[in-house]
């Protein structure tokens, strides 16, 4: 009788131990890592010239309108968001234009591809040579109360 209460006893140690070890193991699968974007787009850019296209006339240094304009910067990252910096007063001017104030992002077929909050989008072309970054806005009515003209936002790179 002691053999079999003996017996037991060792059996649910045993049992213990093992259920202690299946459970104490984990399953140590990383989350799988998003693609990185290595799109030379991915960098912060500052603001260093608002210039009227080949062909229009800017009625008004946007300078004078907004004095803090060319400290804009702003950030593409890597998981497509914008993020904007050093003068709200630009982000609002731009931002009727251009929606870069919690916007999306996103390159295809030689156009920047911007979404809005809602989900609108709105395509530019633009050119990205080294540490340089032009965004071609046209039709765009970048001065308050004055005709819409073609423009390009001169950027370089931080």
């Amino acid at each position: 009788m002691k053999k079999t209460y003996a017996l037991s006893k060792t059996s649910l140690l045993a049992m213990l131990m093992i259920l202690s070890v299946a459970f104490a193991c984990k399953d140590d699968k990383d989350e799988p890592t998003p693609p990185a974007n290595n799109d030379p787009i991915v960098a912060t850019w500052q603001l260093t010239a608002v210039a009227a296209a080949p062909g229009s006339t800017l009625p008004v240094d946007p300078a004078a309108l907004v004095q803090c304009i060319y400290s804009l910067k702003l950030t593409f990252n890597a998981d497509n968001t914008i993020a904007t910096a050093d003068c709200d007063n630009a982000v609002s001017l731009i931002n009727a234009v251009i929606p870069i104030n919690g916007a999306k992002w996103e390159v295809k077929d030689g156009n920047l591809i911007l979404k809005d909050a809602s989900n609108n989008s709105k395509s530019f072309k633009y050119t990205l040579n080294g540490s340089d970054l032009q965004v071609a806005v046209d039709d765009a009515a970048v001065i308050p109360g004055s005709a819409a003209i073609d423009v390009v936002l001169k950027f370089k790179k931080v």
